[in-house]
């Protein structure tokens, strides 16, 4: 587990912070969800090819078990277009739920942030998530 803290010396630099995170997040998103398009695109290409392959009474072999679960990961020698289309819609599932996660925080410090009160920020982070904000007088 990876925990940060991290200080800022207004809630408007600290909801600056989210912004931007939020801005990277989504670019890596972009980027994903085209390579994401690419492997679905290969996926339903092989699939096409089995399939007239096996109208025509050949099979192709299907592979070895090529996954390998660790204690926390999994390891995926040589994926099929199929693996790599699984493995890409979890990393999209994951990105999209820490956005969704830091635009919620967003809006909750929102009206704090609007306000006058100068405040020194503490946050601490968990899995680069902030978990706890403290708010200094």
């Amino acid at each position: 587990m990876v925990i940060a803290l991290r200080e800022f010396s207004s809630l408007k630099e600290f909801i600056k912070s989210i912004d931007d995170e939020i801005n990277e997040l989504r670019k890596g998103l972009g980027e994903l969800l085209r390579k994401l398009e690419e492997v679905r695109i290969r996926a339903e290409q092989e699939r096409k090819i089995r399939e007239l392959l096996s109208k025509l009474g050949r099979e192709l072999p299907s592979t070895l078990p090529n996954v390998i679960d660790f204690k926390n990961t999994r390891l995926i020698l040589n994926p099929t277009p199929e693996q790599e289309v699984s493995s890409l819609e979890q990393a999209v599932e994951s990105i999209n739920n820490r956005v969704t996660y830091l635009q919620a925080i967003r809006k909750d410090l929102e009206v704090l942030g609007a306000s006058d009160i100068e405040v020194k920020v503490v946050v601490i982070y968990v899995e680069s998530l902030p978990r706890i904000i403290l708010l200094k007088m």
